[in-house]
C-alpha cells in the first residue's frame, strides 16, 4: 500500500515591509507544500516529489527551488511544469557539489509581476533509484541543506527569508524514500508523535439549547502535523446533558455512549493537528456539569505498521457546562445585570428596567405555565425565584405626563408666558423668551438639567425655544422647571478657532463676542478638493459640552444664535476629496554620486472624519499606488499643518517638477491599520532610524544617517523610503551632515 509523506516546507513570506503583498488566506502565510509519491521503491524505480503553493500570493517576481539529493543513491531524471501555476520558462541545474552530495535546482524571474499567483502545483522533480543498489537503503532529500543554496521567494523585487515558520534546515528536514531491493527489508522506525489532547473553553447557554465542545490536538514534535487514528473516552452527567453526537457517516467515526460514558473512535486519512472532535449535547436543565476527558490515544499511519497508539497527554480535561433559565424581554427593556445578561441561576432573581423612563407600561410575564399582568413606571421590576424560561411582552405602554414650571426675574418681568404648561411624552413644548433690552440678555435653565431643547433667535430679537419631547426627564414631582433670568450683559467673550480647515475661517471675521447676541461668521471653502465639518461648541456654567448647530445662510455665513456666556470654539475639519494641485511641493532631498532624491510632500493632515455618518473614513495619497507616509510634523510655510511624503530618485542632472509628480500621486480611501502603519509621529519624529525591533534609538542610526547623507545607498532596495524620510531629523526636508548631529546630540554625544 502507498502511503503519501506529506512533509510541509515554507518559504517565508516577510510582509511586513512590503504594504503591496496581499495573502489570500486570512492567518495563514502562503507554503510551498513538498510531497512525494511514494515512500519505497526497488532499485530503478522512480519517485516524484511535488512542489504545491498551498494559498495564493500576490507580486510574486522570483521563486527557486533547490532539493538536495544523494547522487550514490538516486539519479535525477527531470522535471515537469505542466499546468505549473508559476513556471514557463525555468532555468534547471543538476549538480553534484561535493561527495555523494547533488542538488536539482528550478528556477525563474518574473520582473515587475503585478499578477496574483493561484494556489496550486509549481512543478514536479522525478528521480530513479540507481540499478546497482542490492541492499536496503534509506534515502533522504533535503530542501535547503544548511551550507548549500537555499530555495527563496521573491515578492516585488525583494528577497524574503527562509528557515522560518513551517519550513526546517539541515538534518531536521529530510523526506525519507527507501530503497528495497527483492528479497531485502528495512524496518521502518517509529515517529514521535508528542500528541497533547485538550478541552475547549467552559460555557453558558440557555437550558435546552445545544453546546458544542470541540476537542483539541496538538504536537510537541515540530515537524507533525496531522494524524490518522484516534480512541478518546470521555465522562458526562446524563441527567444534565444528552449527547446528540452520531457515528460518522463515513463510518470511521464510532461513537458509543454508556450512560454517561463515550468512546469515540476513529480511523483513516489524514486529519490536520487542530479540532480533532466536537461533541453536542443538549442541556436538559438548568444546571452545572462538567464533561471530561479521561483517556486519549492519538497516532500516524506510519506507526500502525509496527507499533501501538500511544496515550497522548491531556493538558485540559475538562469542561464545564453551565446551563441557566433565559428571560426574554420585549424591545424597550433590559436586564439590570452589570453585564446586561438575561440569563438566570435556578431559583435566582432576575431584575429588569425600562430603557425609556418616560412610559407607563403594562407587561405580561408568562412563566411555569403561568401569565401575570404588572404595571412599571419606568424604574425597574424583579421578578423572583426564577425556576424556568421567563417571556415578558408589551400589553400597553402610555405616555408620562409632566408639569413645567417658570420661574425666574425673567418670568416676573413679563418675559414669558404662561408661566405653567403641561407636556406629554413624546410631545414638544415651544415658548418665547422676549427679548430683554439693550444692555441685558437672557438666562434659561432647565431642570432636571437632562432635558434637552433648541432654541432660535427670531427676527424680532425674541427667542423661540422648543423643549425635544423625546429627551423629556422629570424630577421625582414628575415636574420640569424652566428658570428664565434677565440679567446685565457684561460678558464679552472670545471665538477660538481650530481644526485642519481653520484657514477657511475668513480674516474678516470679528474674533470677539457679547453674551446673547447672535454671532455671523464667514467660511471661505475650497470645495473642489475639500469636504468641510463644522463643529462649534461652548463649556457652560456645569462644565458641560454644548453644541449649537449654526444657521447656514446660503451665502457661505454662518449665524450662531443667542452666543453663550464663555468663549465659543468654532473647529473646523476638512477632509480632502480630490487631489489639490495647490497642496503639492517638490523639494531637492539629497544628492549622491550618481542620482538626485527628492521629496513629494503633499500639504494637509490626514482627516479620519466621515462626513455626515457615524462610520470613520480614512483617507490618505498614495504615490505610484505607494501610501505616503504621515509626516505631520512638518508646517508648510504658509503656515498649513501636517504632511503626507514620499521620495523620488531620478538622474544626475535630471529635474523632477511638481508637474511631473501630479501624474504619479492620487487621493484613495484607506484603513485603520493602514494609517496607524504610515504614521511617523511618535511625539515628534521618530529617532530610531533603522527601525530596530527593540526600538532602540543607539549610535547606529546616527551611523546609518552618515551612511546615507554621503551617498553609500543609491536606491531603496536596502534602505527603505521610510528610514530615508525618518533620517531628516532637523526637519527642514533636506538630508546632510546636520541630521547626524542633531541625532546624535539626542544621544548625549
Amino acid at each position: 500500500m502507498k502511503r503519501i509523506l506529506a512533509l510541509f516546507m515554507a518559504v517565508v513570506l516577510a510582509v511586513g515591509l512590503l504594504p503591496s503583498a496581499a495573502f489570500a488566506a486570512e492567518g495563514d502565510s502562503p507554503m510551498v507544500i513538498t510531497t512525494v509519491d511514494k515512500t519505497t521503491v526497488k532499485p530503478g524505480e522512480t519517485v516524484t516529489v511535488t512542489y504545491t503553493l498551498s494559498h495564493d500570493l500576490d507580486a510574486m517576481t522570483e521563486l527557486s527551488i533547490v532539493l538536495r539529493f544523494d547522487v550514490s543513491l538516486f539519479q535525477f531524471v527531470g522535471t515537469n511544469i505542466d499546468n505549473s501555476v508559476w513556471f514557463d520558462n525555468p532555468s534547471v541545474n543538476n549538480t553534484s557539489v561535493s561527495g555523494n552530495n547533488g542538488y536539482v535546482r528550478l528556477r525563474q524571474f518574473k520582473n515587475s509581476n503585478t499578477d496574483t499567483i493561484a494556489a496550486g502545483t509549481l512543478c514536479t522533480m522525478t528521480f530513479k533509484a540507481l540499478e546497482e543498489i542490492s541492499t536496503a537503503q534509506s534515502a533522504l532529500f533535503y530542501n535547503n541543506n544548511k551550507g548549500l543554496l537555499k530555495s527563496s521567494i521573491k515578492v516585488n523585487g525583494i528577497t524574503q527569508g527562509v528557515n522560518g515558520v513551517g519550513f526546517a534546515s539541515g538534518v531536521d528536514d529530510p523526506i525519507s524514500v527507501n530503497i528495497i531491493p527483492a528479497g531485502s527489508s528495512i524496518t521502518v522506525p517509529k515517529t514521535e508523535t508528542g500528541y497533547t489532547v485538550s478541552m475547549g473553553a467552559d460555557q453558558q447557554l440557555v437550558s435546552g439549547q445545544k453546546v458544542r465542545i470541540p476537542v483539541t490536538v496538538a504536537s510537541s514534535e515540530k515537524y507533525i502535523t496531522g494524524f490518522n487514528a484516534y480512541d478518546m473516552t470521555f465522562t458526562y452527567d446524563p441527567t444534565a446533558l444528552t449527547l446528540n453526537t452520531k457515528t460518522g457517516d463515513a463510518a470511521n467515526v464510532t461513537v458509543e455512549d454508556n450512560n454517561g460514558t463515550v468512546r469515540v473512535r476513529r480511523y483513516g486519512a489524514t486529519q490536520a493537528l487542530g479540532e480533532a472532535l466536537a461533541l453536542e449535547f443538549t442541556a436538559n436543565k438548568a444546571t452545572s456539569s462538567t464533561v471530561t476527558l479521561t483517556a486519549a490515544k492519538f497516532d500516524l499511519d506510519a506507526n500502525s505498521i509496527n507499533f501501538d497508539a500511544p496515550a497522548a497527554t491531556i493538558t485540559d480535561a475538562d469542561t464545564t457546562v453551565k446551563a441557566l433559565w433565559n428571560v426574554s424581554l420585549p424591545d424597550g427593556f433590559a436586564s439590570a445585570a452589570a453585564d446586561g445578561s438575561t440569563l438566570v441561576e435556578n431559583g435566582a432573581d432576575f431584575t429588569f428596567k425600562a430603557v425609556n423612563p418616560n412610559y407607563e407600561y403594562t407587561l405580561r410575564i408568562t412563566t411555569n405555565g403561568q401569565t401575570q399582568e404588572v404595571t412599571v413606571k419606568g424604574g425597574s421590576y424583579t421578578i423572583e425565584n426564577v425556576t424556568d424560561n421567563v417571556q415578558v411582552t408589551v400589553v400597553s405602554k402610555v405616555g408620562r405626563t409632566y408639569t413645567l414650571k417658570f420661574v425666574g426675574s425673567g418670568v416676573d418681568a413679563g418675559l414669558v408666558t404662561p408661566t405653567t404648561a403641561t407636556v406629554q411624552y413624546p410631545n414638544d413644548y415651544s415658548f418665547t423668551v422676549k427679548f430683554p433690552g439693550t444692555g441685558y440678555k437672557t438666562t434659561v435653565k432647565f431642570a432636571p438639567s437632562d432635558n434637552k431643547f433648541d432654541v432660535e433667535r427670531l427676527e424680532n430679537g425674541d427667542y423661540a425655544y422648543k423643549l425635544l419631547g423625546n429627551y423629556l426627564v422629570g424630577d421625582e414631582n414628575g415636574e420640569i422647571t424652566v428658570t428664565v433670568e434677565k440679567v446685565e450683559n457684561t460678558a464679552k467673550k472670545d471665538i477660538i478657532v481650530a481644526g485642519s480647515g481653520s484657514e477657511a475661517f475668513s480674516a474678516d471675521n470679528a474674533l470677539t463676542f457679547y453674551a446673547g447676541e447672535n454671532y455671523t461668521f464667514k467660511l471661505d471653502k475650497n470645495e473642489q478638493y475639500y469636504d468641510y465639518e463644522l463643529v462649534v461648541w461652548y463649556t457652560d456654567s456645569s462644565n458641560h459640552t454644548v453644541r449649537p448647530t449654526p444657521k447656514d445662510n446660503g451665502d457661505g455665513t454662518y449665524t450662531i444664535v443667542n452666543m453663550p456666556n464663555a468663549d465659543m470654539h468654532i473647529t473646523i475639519n476638512k477632509m480632502a476629496k480630490a487631489l489639490d494641485p495647490d497642496a503639492v511641493d517638490v523639494v531637492k532631498y539629497l544628492e549622491l554620486d550618481n542620482k538626485t532624491m527628492y521629496m513629494v510632500t503633499v500639504w494637509g493632515e490626514l482627516s479620519h472624519t466621515n462626513l455626515g455618518s457615524t462610520n470613520t473614513t480614512y483617507i490618505a495619497y498614495t504615490y505610484d499606488d505607494n501610501l505616503m507616509y504621515d509626516t505631520s510634523y512638518y508646517t508648510a510655510p504658509n503656515g498649513t499643518k501636517g504632511a503626507s511624503s514620499w521620495l523620488v530618485i531620478v538622474d544626475k542632472g535630471e529635474e523632477f517638477t511638481k508637474e511631473e509628480a501630479l501624474k504619479h500621486l492620487k487621493l484613495v480611501e484607506s484603513t485603520q491599520e493602514q494609517n496607524k502603519n504610515i504614521s511617523l509621529v511618535y511625539f515628534g519624529i521618530d529617532s530610531n532610524v533603522n527601525g530596530s525591533k527593540g526600538g532602540q534609538v543607539d549610535i547606529n542610526d546616527v551611523q546609518l544617517v552618515y551612511d546615507m547623507y554621503n551617498g553609500l545607498y543609491e536606491n531603496f532596495e536596502q534602505v527603505s523610503v521610510k528610514k530615508f524620510l525618518l533620517a531628516d531629523q532637523t526637519l527642514d526636508r533636506q538630508l546632510n551632515s546636520a541630521d547626524a548631529v542633531k541625532l546624535a546630540d539626542k544621544l548625549g554625544y
